[in-house]
C-alpha cells in the first residue's frame, strides 16, 4: 500500500493559484469512496472562489476514450477539469496514457479516485504516472479543521 501526502481542496487550489494558469498540471487525488461527493463539492467551491473559474466536472462514465479531445477542449482562459474515476475502466486508463500530451496541454486536470482505482491507474498508465504533478490523499475540508467552503 502506498502512502500519499494529505491535503484538502482549499490547500490544493491554493497551490494551483500560486503556480498560475501558465503551469499546466495533472493531479491524482486519492480519497475514500464515501467522501468523493464532499471532495468534489469542496473543489468546485474553491476553484470558483480562489481561481475565479468554473470547474468542469465529469465522471469516468461520461468520458469516452476515443473522444478525449472533446473532454479537454476548452473555451476558458484557465480550464480546470475534474474527472472522477469511480470505477475501473482499462480502456479509459489506456486512452489517458496514450494521449498524455493532450492532457498536459489542457490546463489543470484533476483525477479523483479511490485508493484501489488510483493504484490500478498508476500501474496501468506509466506515461500518465510520469507526467503527474503530484499524487495526494485528499479529504473534505472539515477533516483538517479548515472551515467549510
Amino acid at each position: 500500500m502506498i502512502d500519499f501526502s494529505a491535503t484538502t481542496a482549499f490547500r490544493l487550489v491554493r497551490q494551483l493559484a500560486v503556480a498560475g494558469r501558465d503551469a499546466p498540471s495533472i493531479y491524482l487525488l486519492v480519497c475514500e469512496t464515501a467522501a468523493m461527493g464532499a471532495v468534489r463539492t469542496d473543489l468546485e467551491a474553491e476553484v470558483q472562489v480562489q481561481l475565479g473559474v468554473d470547474l468542469r466536472s465529469l465522471s469516468s462514465a461520461e468520458v469516452q476514450p476515443e473522444r478525449l479531445g472533446d473532454v479537454f477542449s476548452h473555451g476558458t482562459a484557465w480550464p480546470v477539469i475534474l474527472i472522477t474515476l469511480d470505477r475501473w475502466l482499462p480502456k479509459l486508463a489506456d486512452s489517458f496514457d496514450r494521449n498524455i500530451v493532450l492532457l498536459a496541454r489542457s490546463g489543470t486536470v484533476l483525477f479523483v479516485a479511490g485508493r484501489d482505482i488510483a493504484e490500478r491507474v498508476l500501474a496501468a498508465a506509466p506515461n500518465l504516472r510520469n507526467r503527474l504533478t503530484d499524487i495526494l490523499l485528499i479529504t473534505p475540508d472539515e477533516t483538517f479543521g479548515d472551515p467549510p467552503a
